[in-house]
């Protein structure tokens, strides 16, 4: 009956695997709103938010979902930019992640600044001190890019197609996405590269802070380079993870080949500047303020090196 709205080559998957995705995506959702109303009526400590802890969480999860969701950007800016043209078989799927990813920034945000009903306050009664400010207006204006992005997968509908108003205007919005890739790939890194910023000045805590060029610390830097090398690995990532639950082919070799290869050299050049970074800050900024590699790693029962190690080692160098 609906097979009209199905996209040609595609069939419906069998109704109890498809309740068995639903229950396991349901029972994920269900946790996320248990702990959405945990932190409204019991406030931001339920994610481990204290004095001396003042990310939690809940910024953790944040600066998670925008670093991996930033592989849309990213290969939609080698795909319109650059004019890497081997990058349109997986750009639509990109685009899907990373909707789902800045979507999801966005519900944090919504759960981090408290009462629903007052989040326009945050842009109506902007405080300007507030880096807050600046994650709200920039989340909200490269998810409202990235979802002029998403609009051409709607509009290629079957039955959309059809109506000649949203055929133009798919075909006209393909031709003057290079214009939304650019202009979303510098939101995308400029919101990445000012928290690294923000990190990188605060003097007050010698783990974070760094030296840099002109007014900007190495970790806006670092920050934005190493969201464009592991935000394509997380969209190759859940190409591999839907290829393998559905057993189709969803996107060639070739394209996974070449975008796994500048994610790579990405990985590589990023590790190599991060551990430059991490001995320079280790052996001259630490001691400069009064404080020795020890410091940050031994007097916590739960940071140890072994962090260090698996941040440098582990998850950087191995993958590189």
């Amino acid at each position: 009956m609906d097979s009209a709205l199905i996209p040609e080559g595609a069939k419906r998957c069998a109704f109890p695997k498809f309740m068995i995705g639903m229950a396991v995506v349901g029972a994920v959702l269900l946790w996320g709103v248990y702990a959405m109303f945990l932190c409204w009526f019991k406030g931001l400590n339920q994610t481990n938010m204290n004095d001396y802890y003042g990310f939690a969480l809940w910024i953790w999860a944040d600066l998670a979902v925008i670093a991996i969701g930033g592989g849309a950007f990213f290969t939609g800016l080698l795909k319109y930019i650059f004019k890497i043209d081997e990058l349109k078989n997986i750009i639509n799927f990109a685009v899907i992640i990373g909707f789902i990813c800045y979507s999801s920034a966005l519900l944090i945000l919504a759960i981090d600044i408290g009462q629903p009903l007052r989040g326009w306050f945050i842009f109506w009664h902007a405080n300007v001190h507030s880096m807050l400010t600046e994650v709200a207006f920039c989340l909200s204006c490269y998810f409202a890019v990235l979802t002029i992005e998403f609009i051409p997968n709607i509009l290629e509908n079957r039955q959309l197609n059809k109506v000649p108003f949203f055929h133009h205007l798919a075909h006209n919005m393909h031709g003057v996405m290079a214009i939304f890739a650019a202009t979303g790939a510098f939101l995308s890194f400029f919101h990445q590269g000012s928290l690294g910023g923000v990190a990188g000045v605060m003097f007050g805590r010698p783990f974070a802070v760094r030296e840099g060029l002109l007014i900007w610390p190495w970790t806006f830097f670092l920050f934005t380079w190493s969201a464009a090398a592991f935000g394509p690995c997380f969209t190759l990532l859940v190409t591999k993870i839907t290829e393998a639950i559905t057993g189709k082919k969803l996107v060639g070799d070739k394209t996974i080949h070449l975008l796994a290869k500048i994610a790579g050299w990405m990985i590589t050049t990023y590790m190599v500047a991060k551990i430059i970074d991490t001995i320079y800050w280790a052996t001259v900024t630490a001691p400069s303020l009064g404080f020795s590699l020890s410091h940050f790693y031994t007097n916590n029962a739960f940071y140890g090196y072994w962090i260090l190690i698996a941040e440098i080692l582990v998850c950087g160098v191995l993958p590189g």
